[in-house]
């Protein structure tokens, strides 16, 4: 597959994992690490997610989203483990902002897991909470996806 192709099917792939996001009992773990996102701001992970150091950035794409209330968008950085077979098993979604939003993965067995800030389970938050949490069962625990959430 050439790279023209990897960056046109790779958000259609991310998209889908996003809307089948369901609500469910998120939970912060109790070892966490930290990273920076796109603003430089210091942002809480479970140890469970992979260390981005250790991957390879394939690339970023903007995606502009417009809905019935209006224009969004959110910034994915795609990545790739340089062990491990396959492309892309490692994305971050950003809002336009730069907030770190949420992690999706593909562990060793291929299994999708995905760590969501924990903001985007309250409607009432106005800015993500810079921590990410995983849902027990390891699914999404949001009703509405990232990108529509602030």
């Amino acid at each position: 597959m050439n790279r023209y192709k990897i960056r046109n099917v790779a958000p259609l792939l991310l998209l889908a994992v996003l809307l089948v996001a369901r609500p469910g009992g998120a939970e912060e773990t109790k070892e966490t690490r930290s990273l920076t996102n796109l603003r430089g701001d210091v942002v809480i992970v479970p140890d469970v997610v992979p260390n981005r150091e250790t991957l390879v950035l394939l690339g970023m794409q903007i995606v502009r989203i417009e809905t019935p209330v209006g224009k969004s968008g959110m910034i994915l950085a795609f990545y790739n483990n340089p062990k491990s077979q396959g492309l892309s098993n490692y994305v971050e979604t950003y809002d336009l902002a730069g907030n770190l939003l949420e992690i999706t993965w593909s562990d060793e067995g291929g299994k999708v897991k995905v760590a969501q800030d924990k903001n985007l389970t309250s409607p009432d938050a106005k800015a993500p909470a810079k921590v990410l949490v995983m849902d027990v069962e390891d699914k999404p625990s949001v009703e509405q996806p990232a990108r529509l959430h602030f």
